[in-house]
């Protein structure tokens, strides 16, 4: 049996404590994609005591926990906009008398201005208006979840509802403004509503996907909500979506996986906060990726446009939507753009260093548009920038010859990406005094590629729970992610500097871990008869070399680079007196 405050908080009636018999309970959504009512008031008056519900945003919910509904009397509701005063600035009552220990959903949907909005194909009223219906405590299979259906799409025409699979139609020609008359029961997995021409199933006007099983709950109301056509009604940017009200007040919306409103994003872990190692993401309701690790990034993926994106993180363990520890709401996304979702921050800020620039660093995503999965030019790789350190300063990254993010602060992404001929380059992290505080090597070659180079941790870890350190990470659009790239201190000569360029000589490959082969043009420089290649550390030691022999036209040798350690170092072709033809930057790695 439900406690007092409990029973109040869901629209399921399960039971009651003693003493509490004569309230009803009654769940409020707010439908309308009316601007006016973007956030709304609702003010529910009952025996002469009016309570305000502030701020209900739409295509949420409330469970109404904060005022008691007495049944067998009256209540009017009246939907007001979200910078009311009082009651008297409503735009739309309504009243119904509810039965005692009683559960009924109430649904506002419509708008202010019906001739600022296309006309509803059926002849139906899209002015504010409430729907009010009883909802059963249960089905007969404690297995299985009970469905009511609503229409609440005002330029949607009437039409069938079926659950992907059954021998029949939930919902025959419902009409906008109208629901289900009793609940349809689903078995608890992933499904299909598809919304179909009335009496045509093969005629799929909208479906929708909705994962039963991870909303864990018995009885569900679903609504049909935004626009067909968001363009034709005052520019609006909310598509049709299923909205799932739940029974502790949740919605979850699913997403429309018919249509071409749809959009493409990548997502990208690198939420540095020790907590969130390994997460499962949920978008829109449904588990998306599991478990997700730090640093680890997806393929693109189809979502809907045109309406809010909703991100949960959720332990690695999670099994239900209702298990996630934090949800972050993103803007519509416009309909065939792609976007880098990146997600940074820590949980709790109390745990860690601030951002020096004072820069908000909460758990948070962001949204990064016009997102390449390939190079926009052939025969170059595309290359975007973006400062994701929570307590690290403004810095820039950039080569020797590029720079691919300017003086960016926590948070800051360059706003396109930068075109280069494809190569190993040496991207340093520079800091507000234009000083060099460190290196990594990039392997930024393929075939029309597109690549993000993310600045990533903790600068100063022992500060920050001991998260991981401070580097730069390369994320690829195939969702691979080099996050041990080599790294370069300060004083070092970039792996793609070329300390002799006159001299058209060449070593590779390079990064190596075998063996390197050195190729050196013979030119009138080359006086003496014995020259050497070596392998310079960064202290300055040879640490390997071979004695290089002409073909007539080159010098060449061949060095074995196995024994010595992965990191960054010098090849220089040097003759026996001592004089220094050329050096080159090479990377040891395996």
């Amino acid at each position: 049996m439900l406690s007092r405050v409990a029973t109040i908080c869901c629209f399921l009636v399960v039971g009651f404590a003693p003493g509490m018999a004569q309230l009803s309970l009654i769940t409020f959504l707010n439908n309308s994609p009316d601007p006016a009512l973007k956030t709304a008031d609702l003010y529910v008056t009952q025996v002469g005591t009016t309570t305000k519900i502030e701020d209900i945003a739409f295509q949420s919910a409330d469970n109404l926990n904060s005022v008691a509904i007495f049944g067998d009397i009256e209540v009017t509701f009246a939907i007001a906009p979200g910078s009311s005063i009082n009651a008297g600035e409503a735009l739309k009552e309504y009243k119904f008398t509810p039965s005692p220990d009683k559960g009924y959903m109430v649904i506002v949907s419509g708008v202010k201005t019906p001739a600022s909005y296309a006309v509803n194909p059926n002849g139906k009223s899209t002015a504010l208006a409430f729907l009010s219906f009883l909802v059963e405590p249960s089905v007969a299979d404690p297995n299985k979840t009970g469905v009511y259906f609503a229409h609440g799409s005002t330029d949607l025409e009437a039409g069938d509802i079926w659950v992907r699979g059954a021998s029949k139609a939930a919902v025959s020609a419902i009409p906008y403004g109208d629901r289900s008359l009793t609940a349809t029961v689903v078995d608890r997995k992933t499904t299909t509503i598809d919304f179909t021409k009335t009496g045509d199933k093969t005629k799929v006007i909208a479906s929708f996907s909705v994962d039963y099983a991870s909303l864990a709950s018995a009885i569900i109301v679903s609504v049909i909500s935004g626009f067909k056509a968001p363009d034709d009604n005052s520019g609006s940017k909310d598509t049709l979506a299923l909205l799932s009200v739940l029974e502790d007040g949740r919605v979850v919306k699913s997403p429309l996986i018919a249509g071409s409103q749809t959009s493409r994003y990548q997502f990208v872990h690198n939420a540095a906060d020790p907590s969130l190692a390994t997460i499962d993401v949920w978008v829109n309701g449904v588990r998306a990726f599991d478990n997700l690790g730090f640093r680890k990034a997806t393929v693109f993926t189809v979502t809907p446009s045109n309406t809010p994106v909703v991100i949960g993180f959720a332990p690695p363990t999670s099994t239900v939507y209702k298990d996630t520890l934090m949800t972050i709401t993103l803007d519509p996304l416009r309909a065939g753009r792609s976007y880098t979702f990146v997600a940074s921050g820590v949980v709790d800020t109390s745990k860690f260093k601030h951002n020096p620039n004072g820069r908000p660093f909460k758990l948070n995503v962001s949204v990064l548009e016009g997102a390449l999965e390939q190079s926009s030019e052939t025969g170059k790789s595309a290359v975007r920038a973006g400062h994701y350190s929570t307590d690290s300063p403004t810095i820039t990254l950039s080569s020797t010859t590029t720079t691919y993010g300017s003086k960016m602060s926590y948070g800051d992404a360059a706003p396109e990406y930068t075109l280069i001929t494809p190569r190993i380059d040496t991207i340093w992290v520079v800091d507000s005094a234009d000083k060099k505080v460190k290196g990594y090597v990039c392997d930024l070659r393929g075939t029309n590629k597109s690549f993000l180079v993310l600045a990533s941790g903790f600068a100063k870890p022992d500060s920050n729970l001991n998260g991981p350190a401070f580097k730069l990470i390369l994320v690829e659009a195939s969702g691979a992610v080099s996050s041990s790239l080599v790294e370069v201190d300060p004083g070092t000569v970039s792996v793609d500097e070329d300390a002799y360029v006159s001299a058209t000589w060449s070593i590779g490959p390079n990064p190596s871990g075998d063996v390197l082969n050195i190729s050196f043009p013979i030119a009138p420089m080359i006086v003496e008869n014995d020259y050497r290649a070596e392998v310079i550390s960064i202290a300055g030691s040879v640490v390997s070399g071979a004695a290089m022999v002409s073909d007539g036209t080159s010098l060449r040798a061949s060095i074995s680079v196995t024994s010595i350690a992965n990191g960054t170092y010098r090849v220089r072709v040097v003759s026996s007196g001592g004089h220094v033809l050329g050096s080159k930057g090479l990377v040891v790695t395996r």
